[in-house]
C-alpha cells in the first residue's frame, strides 16, 4: 500500500469516527448536589434558602412543562413530596443527540419557617431537604438528601 493512500485513509478514519459516536449519556436524569445554603443555620426573614444542583438528561428532554418537575420533602412532613415548576430551559438548546447538562439554582417557596408549636416557636427548628427531578418522559432522577439546617426564629 503506498503511503499516500495510507494517509488518505487514516484521515477519512479520524474525520468520519466522530459522527460514528452515539450519546452514551442516561436517559434517566441525574442530580448532584452542589450547595445547600446557608451552610447550616437561618434566621426566619433574614436568611435565603437554595439548593444548587448539577443534572445531566441524556435526551434532554427536562424543563418547559408540566411534567418536568422539581419534587421537595421537608423531612418534618416526611410523607409529600411537593412538586415545584422546573426552572424555564431555552428550547432552543434541547437536543436528543447530546443530552442536556447544566447548574440549576433552585429556591424552596415558601422559606422554611419553625413549626407554629410553641416549643419550636421559642427555640427554633431543624430540617433536611430530599428532592429530585422529572423529564417530560416521567423519568425520576436519583435522590438527594441535604445537610441538616437550623431554623432561629
Amino acid at each position: 500500500m503506498n503511503v499516500a493512500r495510507y494517509i488518505t485513509l487514516m484521515l477519512l478514519a479520524v474525520l468520519l469516527l466522530p459522527s460514528c459516536a452515539k450519546n452514551t449519556l442516561s436517559k434517566i436524569p441525574q442530580i448532584s448536589l452542589i450547595a445547600f445554603k446557608p451552610d447550616s443555620t437561618m434566621t426566619v426573614n433574614v436568611d435565603t434558602v437554595y439548593i444548587e444542583f448539577h443534572l445531566v438528561d441524556g435526551d434532554g428532554d427536562i424543563g418547559n412543562d408540566t411534567v418536568s418537575r422539581v419534587f421537595l420533602k421537608d423531612s418534618r412532613n416526611p410523607t409529600t413530596f411537593i412538586p415545584y415548576d422546573f426552572p424555564h430551559i431555552d428550547g432552543s438548546i434541547e437536543d436528543p443527540n447530546k443530552g442536556l447538562e447544566g447548574i440549576c439554582l433552585f429556591y424552596p417557596v415558601p422559606a422554611p419557617v419553625p413549626r407554629p408549636d410553641s416549643l419550636h416557636k421559642a427555640t427554633g427548628d431543624t430540617l433536611t431537604y430530599e428532592f429530585y427531578i422529572t423529564d417530560r418522559a416521567g423519568h425520576a432522577s436519583n435522590h438527594i438528601v441535604t445537610h441538616q439546617l437550623i431554623i432561629r426564629p
